[in-house]
């Protein structure tokens, strides 16, 4: 294994420390091992007798073979073999842990750990002098590098086959341009700049699925690719091994692109790094270090790769082996037991409208802490050490586990403990800096918490089970309900309540009243319960599609402290137009200091003069390109729609002009006038001048703005009316023409 270490001075050093991977593999049966054995070729490969609980739910360790391999990649052609002829009901073990996890786990280190290493003849002896579950860490300077590329567009869409222009690397307060020369020139230029800057990361924007895999085709027809080294081993640029892939995850597909690696550097591809982009640099460290994932994998995996990436360590450090495949099947139910199990959590229907001194409480982290407060993870589901047990799963009646805590719960506890610290960290830290760097932080460990519990239900999860994803559910039920009884025992009425939240109000009560019922709580279910504060005003919004509808989750309102709170509207979806987001930001904004509903509908007025500017703008032809995008995700491939939609007309003009386009990526276009048949406009054909369909970002805005404005009475062609009142004849005929 190759590590790169930074020293305290910024210097950084390569070690070689030799070390082999092995797998375990186990049969009830003895005589099948011995039949396997005979079976494969394994006289290249250690072969040794260990003591292992081949189960997480196991009281004893089992007798298993283990099998340690010289290389790495032995352990691929050998699991090949194994596929296609074992029939022999031999199970193997931690067979498909990256390598660099495994390094890892068995060296008990994390990335970006503060270590002491010292040589010991061919070995390395690592000193950890550092703790993953520390909030107060240390992270090495680090020097970084920005990298980006100017191409000379033969079509209107940037191909592997167009001749590079420029470069750019950015260095600290340095910008440096290649733009001299021969292609060839440019390409070992780059090389000789980074050389030169040596940096630890390079941060490029879309860099795996178009930086690199460019640099390298540009690189092989200038007949330089051996020369074009930028990592720190020694390895020239590599082409893509695979394609990029898509995936379907929560409802959604979704397109990764093979990710480009730069041996002793990190590249970070801000495109391709959904934590870098949500958490910032200090988020994906955070991850990395507390779910011992290698930064460079961190940045590209999913949440819930990660997640079980820090359940694995958990697996290995008490010596549970890790399944190859996944193999907890779900407890047989008959319709009437899944009838009951299978319900999700428990949800009170808003009442729709405009309400006044409202607050919200809600039990953070819910779900997570009930897994880890009940013991509810696969092996301590139904278990059969403990038939009767204190503690039941509510309704369902399967009983809990008292007699060791399992996987899931012990990874949930470090989650749960640091980001509390961090939060406390945050309330009493004053430095903006550092306050930003816990809320990083924290932010990462929320979106693992998150994650937590889909994976319990998630079918190719190492350490999850359906009964255990249920049981959470059965649980959260019950917290709700009895937290509706407590509230209502007390005097308050419930507006809203959700899965772990619920909005609450009484007549004259003010903060201590809500801060009282809170102790309460936490003092009769054992949950930390935490009150958000007093809404000045709370809007609950209908479904767009039936007025008469709520939905779950979609408000807006301003805390007592001015705080506005939006959920569910435009604002916060990520295919609304930067024109409409604005100009609903802007109308909240301006009705935010309203305390009461008459002063709410007596700033109406200047909100519709709000209104008027954006739209005079549309009609005007005032917007840029950039306000009007509209980003879609596609969902299948361009040539299996079969209808006509946006996303589908897009991505098929980028086909036509070269692009390579797959399900799961996304694509972005404005909306234009009828041209040649075609109703939407690429990004990336947008030319100089932009030639919108002002009408239909005018329905477009009139629809976000009547949907926060609804339940006041307010729909689309009252607010064009109001509109038409104070517009020239030709602008009262553009706004009459959008409805």
């Amino acid at each position: 294994m190759v590590v790169w270490l930074i020293t305290r001075g910024g210097r950084p050093i390569r070690l070689h420390d030799p070390w082999h991977p092995s797998i375990y593999a186990y049969s009830r049966k003895p005589a099948n091992l011995t039949v396997f054995l005979k079976n494969h070729d394994l006289s290249d490969i250690e072969q040794a007798i260990d003591y292992k609980y081949i189960s997480p739910s196991d009281f004893e360790r089992s007798k298993v073979l283990r099998l340690t391999f010289q290389q790495t990649d032995d352990i691929a052609s050998f699991l090949r073999t194994v596929n296609s002829v074992n029939h022999l009901n031999v199970r193997l073990f931690n067979v498909d842990i990256p390598v660099s996890q495994l390094y890892l786990y068995e060296k008990d280190l994390f990335p970006f750990a503060f270590v002491r290493a010292q040589k010991s003849g061919d070995q390395i002896e690592w000193k950890l002098l550092d703790d993953a579950e520390s909030c107060q860490y240390e992270i090495p300077s680090l020097k970084g590098a920005s990298l980006a590329l100017r191409v000379k567009k033969s079509g209107q869409i940037s191909s592997y086959n167009d001749p590079l222009e420029s470069i750019t690397v950015k260095a600290s307060d340095t910008l440096t341009e290649i733009n001299s020369g021969s292609e060839a020139d440019k390409l070992l230029e780059l090389v000789k700049l980074i050389r030169e800057i040596d940096p630890d990361v390079i941060l490029t924007e879309n860099g795996d699925a178009f930086i690199f895999p460019y640099l390298v085709r540009r690189a092989f027809q200038n007949q330089v690719l051996p020369q074009i080294i930028l990592d720190r081993e020694g390895r020239h640029l590599q082409p893509p091994r695979k394609q990029g892939k898509t995936y379907f995850s929560y409802g959604r597909i979704y397109y990764k692109p093979t990710s480009s690696r730069l041996l002793g550097r990190l590249h970070l591809d801000t495109c391709n790094d959904f934590i870098y982009e949500d958490c910032g640099l200090h988020g994906l460290f955070e991850v990395a270090r507390t779910c011992r994932t290698p930064l460079h994998r961190a940045s590209r995996e999913t949440i819930g790769t990660n997640m079980t990436s820090l359940q694995m360590y958990q697996a290995f450090r008490r010596h549970i082996l890790i399944p190859w495949k996944k193999n907890e099947p779900e407890n047989f139910k008959s319709a009437w037991e899944l009838l009951k199990a299978d319900r999700g959590g428990f949800i009170l229907e808003p009442k729709i409208g405009f309400f006044e001194n409202v607050a919200e409480i809600d039990f953070a982290s819910l779900y997570p802490t009930l897994m880890m407060k009940y013991n509810l993870t696969p092996e301590c589901i139904s278990c059969r050490c403990c038939a009767q047990t204190s503690t039941q799963v509510p309704e369902l009646n399967y009983n809990l586990c008292e007699k060791k805590i399992g996987i899931v719960p012990h990874t949930l506890r470090i989650l749960l403990q640091k980001r509390a610290k961090y939060k406390a960290l945050i309330s009493r830290n004053t430095d903006p800096a550092l306050r930003s760097i816990y809320d990083q932080r924290q932010a990462a460990l929320k979106w693992i918490l998150v994650c937590s519990f889909g994976y319990l239900g998630y079918r190719n999860a190492r350490f999850g089970k359906i009964d255990a994803h249920i049981a959470v559910c059965a649980f959260a039920r019950k917290v709700l309900r009895e937290t509706i009884e407590i509230a209502q025992e007390n005097g308050f009425s419930v507006v809203h309540g959700i899965v772990d939240s619920v909005w609450l109000t009484r007549k004259d009560a003010n903060e201590e009243d809500y801060v009282d019922l809170c102790e309460t709580l936490e003092e009769r279910l054992d949950l930390p319960a935490s009150f958000e504060g007093i809404y000045r005003w709370i809007i609950f919004l209908p479904s767009k599609v039936h007025n008469e509808l709520p939905v779950l989750n979609r408000y807006y309102g301003v805390f007592k402290d001015g705080e506005i709170k939006l959920r569910g509207i435009e604002y916060r979806r990520r295919d609304t137009p930067t024109i409409i987001k604005q100009c609903q930001h802007d109308v909240i904004d301006y009705l935010a200091p309203a305390r009461n509903r008459g002063e709410f509908l007596n700033r109406l007025p200047g909100a519709f003069r709000l209104i008027h500017r954006y739209i005079d703008r549309l009609h005007n032809g005032q917007v840029t390109a950039d306000e009007l995008l509209i980003t879609k995700q596609l969902s299948k491939n361009p040539a299996e729609y079969r209808h006509n939609v946006m996303q589908a007309i897009v991505a098929k003009q980028l086909l036509h002009e070269g692009a390579q386009i797959t399900a799961g990526q996304n694509v972005s276009y404005i909306l234009q006038r009828r041209v040649r048949g075609k109703t939407a406009l690429p990004s990336e054909l947008i030319g100089s001048t932009v030639e919108y369909d002002a009408q239909d970002y005018m329905r477009l805005l009139l629809d976000a703005l009547a949907g926060l404005l609804l339940p006041l009475g307010y729909d689309r062609k009252m607010l064009a009316n109001i509109v038409l009142s104070e517009k020239s004849s030709s602008q009262q005929q553009f706004v009459s023409q959008s409805l």
